[in-house]
């Protein structure tokens, strides 16, 4: 094969049609209406899920299929968020998770890009395929420690998926689920998404914080609302998390540098 600079990826977006776009609907894996009907039967009285029985959550998908109410255009300025299924919102309603808050906050369309399920190579994919269909000041990146051993590949129809450990040679899988491969890949991408917006003079924040509960997700929490599909994570989280973003916007702690210093030392509980 000959190797051309850009030639590539010029002629094969590799932009997937996972979801079909304008349309709505009512499970989504892994938030799926079997696990919930399994999870209600364990956990019958339950406030969580029988409110979520009550007021059943929706995905809302725009033009290109995304969780978003605004439509990909150039007609309106805003923001870009870009993550896996905690920023996509599986199991939560939209305005419970941590991207749709925060785009509330601080004004503008709410481009979120996200993809459940995804790691580096697929969020930097998904920026650099929207970089010019949309118009967009700052990127708000939610990158914890599950997505980091997430791997993209390219199969023969140009179709992208994220491949596992358990379908690997054992010599492949000690070479890219070393720490320092992991660490060194996804320095790459998260400098090429640096790069790309320096040079265009957006904002980039970028927050690594996994989930801040520690244990099992308890469907009987007195004081934290769980996802529907009792994996992903807690209401209350998800406003952590939009506190901690909003605390670096707010007072100019961007990621155009290498701040990494900085990314796990914000406490939402000292937050005023």
């Amino acid at each position: 094969m000959k190797f051309e600079y850009k030639k590539w990826f010029s002629e094969n977006p590799q932009f997937p049609k996972i979801r079909k776009p304008n349309t709505i609907d009512l499970w989504h894996p892994a938030d799926t209406q079997e696990l919930f009907n399994e999870n209600l039967k364990k956990y019958p009285t339950s406030s969580h899920l029988l409110n979520y029985q009550q007021k059943p959550i929706t995905y809302k998908y725009n033009n290109y299929g995304f969780r978003t109410p605004d439509d990909f255009t150039l007609e309106g300025e805003g923001n870009v968020f870009l993550g896996c299924s905690h920023t996509f919102g599986i199991g939560h309603h939209l305005k419970d998770i941590w991207a749709y808050k925060l785009s509330e906050m601080i004004g503008g369309k709410f481009y979120n890009i996200s993809e459940p399920g995804s790691g580096i190579m697929t969020q930097y994919r998904y920026l650099n395929y929207f970089k010019n269909k949309l118009k967009f000041k700052n990127v708000f990146h939610y990158l914890p420690d599950e997505c980091w051993g997430r791997y993209e590949k390219v199969n023969n129809d140009k179709f992208q998926g994220v491949f596992h450990w358990d379908t690997l040679s054992n010599d492949l899988v000690d070479f890219l689920y070393d720490d320092k491969m992991i660490h060194q890949i996804n320095y790459v991408f998260i400098d090429a998404i640096r790069y790309f917006l320096n040079q265009n003079n957006i904002n980039y924040y970028l927050i690594t914080n996994s989930s801040l509960n520690l244990g099992e997700i308890n469907p009987y929490h007195e004081s934290l609302t769980p996802a529907r599909d009792l994996m992903h994570y807690y209401v209350e989280e998800h406003s952590d998390l939009t506190d901690m973003f909003y605390y670096k916007y707010k007072n100019k702690i961007n990621d155009n540098t290498d701040n990494s210093i900085l990314l796990n030392q914000i406490d939402p509980r000292k937050i005023n």
